[in-house]
């Protein structure tokens, strides 16, 4: 068996490394096919490439219906976030009971210092962890998980 660089492992546009995307589940897109097989062009083409693109040329490579999965570092994001929610909220209840919600200059015009206290801390939460979700989403999440 031939020895194989990290390009031929891991570049975007070799063999292998579709292959091992197609082992792990993961659907190639058709740029990252056209990309593979030109970069390929002047190579024999395996059996299994082969297959992989006449199925994509006639419509049945398909990818699951619905959003895909969060990954390990957006799970344990929104995981921190859940942690940090209920102390961000209980802090701005306190806030407005004691002074109001008016916030200082460099605040109020920020995204996340607007509504009542609950979509306030959610705001804040999913800035401060970077999450790519809504408000609502967010606010859903906790609520499933108590």
């Amino acid at each position: 068996m031939a020895e194989h660089s990290l390009y031929d492992l891991y570049g975007d546009t070799s063999l292998e490394n579709c292959r091992r995307m197609m082992l792990e589940g993961a659907i190639p897109t058709s740029e990252l096919l056209a990309d593979v097989l030109a970069a390929n062009a002047s190579a024999a083409l395996p059996p299994w490439f082969i297959d992989l693109l006449v199925t994509a040329l006639r419509g049945q490579l398909k990818r699951k219906a619905g959003r895909p999965r969060r990954g390990l570092a957006g799970e344990l994001a929104l995981l921190g976030a859940r942690a940090d929610y209920p102390g961000v909220h209980a802090w701005l209840v306190r806030r407005q009971a004691r002074s109001g919600l008016r916030g200082w200059a460099a605040v109020r015009q920020k995204h996340w210092w607007s509504g009542p206290p609950h979509e306030r801390a959610a705001q804040i939460v999913i800035a401060r962890w970077r999450l790519r979700i809504s408000c609502r989403s967010f606010l859903n999440e906790v609520s499933s998980q108590k």
